[in-house]
């Protein structure tokens, strides 16, 4: 097998900055962390564990816990803090943090060159970057939907809006086969509350004719409901540049107006459902 010289998302991560990667690294190392637990704070399942199992899952949290350690030294030392300044916060003397942490930071500056390698069999892909570095573009619109969810801030942007020399907050975005486009949209349209024949479909296919993303030469098309009113942008997906591969008789779809964090993550869920690519 060969590795590819070249990776889906080298595009995306070059729009980030190294301090922006970084910090994604470390948000999805907390979701991580925080999933596992939550794992413990509910009793009714304790009987299912069997000795000890809650104390293993507490291990398990706590080394979860050292990952989003490293993965904060390594964005504080991207966004310029000293060893002493680290350090200070984890009672250790500057010699003692680097000495600590200069693996992690090693292997962090490997994989910013090398993303991916193949494993000792050849026959596999590892990813070296940590979670959300690989992919930050989709890995922020997650973070995002999930820091709405549960942090129950008015934010619509929580993480992607604080992110250093980073691309804009975007809105909810993928690309869908042509032939899913109506049922993607009739079913937004339920979420929104707008239900019967109100889709207006053969206008909705003249529109989207003449599209090309490559071009922005978008399609907009209004879902305005009982409880909610959003913007769907459509146009035929085209590459950018000669190193996009993009499946024919696909559509980009970008959802703007969703500020429900609950009808965001129905949006997300439907993208991934009728997504291509992501």
């Amino acid at each position: 097998m060969t590795l590819p010289t070249t990776t889906p998302y080298d595009a995306d991560r070059a729009a980030y900055s190294r301090e922006a990667l970084a910090r994604i690294a470390l948000c999805s190392q907390a979701v991580s962390t925080a999933r596992t637990a939550s794992v413990l704070v509910a009793t009714r399942n304790d009987v299912d564990t069997g000795p000890g199992g809650r104390a293993s899952e507490a291990l398990s949290l706590v080394r979860l816990a050292e990952c989003a350690l490293t993965r904060a030294v390594v964005y504080e030392r991207e966004r310029g803090a000293s060893w002493e300044d680290i350090g200070r916060y984890l009672e250790l003397g500057p010699a003692e943090a680097e000495e600590r942490f200069a693996p992690a930071l090693a292997r962090w500056e490997e994989a910013l060159e090398t993303p991916r390698r193949l494993d000792p069999t050849g026959r596999k892909i590892v990813t070296l970057l940590p979670a959300g570095a690989y992919d930050p573009k989709g890995a922020v619109r997650s973070l995002d939907l999930w820091a709405r969810q549960h942090l129950y801030i008015n934010d619509r942007h929580p993480v992607s809006g604080g992110l250093s020399d980073s691309p804009a907050p975007h809105d909810l975005e993928g690309r869908i086969r042509l032939g899913d486009v109506r049922r993607f949209l009739e079913q937004l349209s339920g979420y929104v509350g707008q239900y019967g024949d109100d889709l207006a479909w053969d206008e909705i296919a003249r529109g989207l004719e003449p599209t090309d993303d490559s071009v922005a030469a978008w399609y907009t098309h209004t879902l305005e409901g009982s409880m909610h009113l959003v913007r769907v942008r459509l146009a035929h997906a085209r590459p950018h540049d000669s190193y996009e591969a993009v499946e024919p008789d696909t559509v980009s779809v970008v959802v703007t107006g969703s500020d429900d964090s609950a009808l965001s993550l129905r949006v997300d869920t439907l993208l991934d459902v009728f997504g291509v690519g992501r």
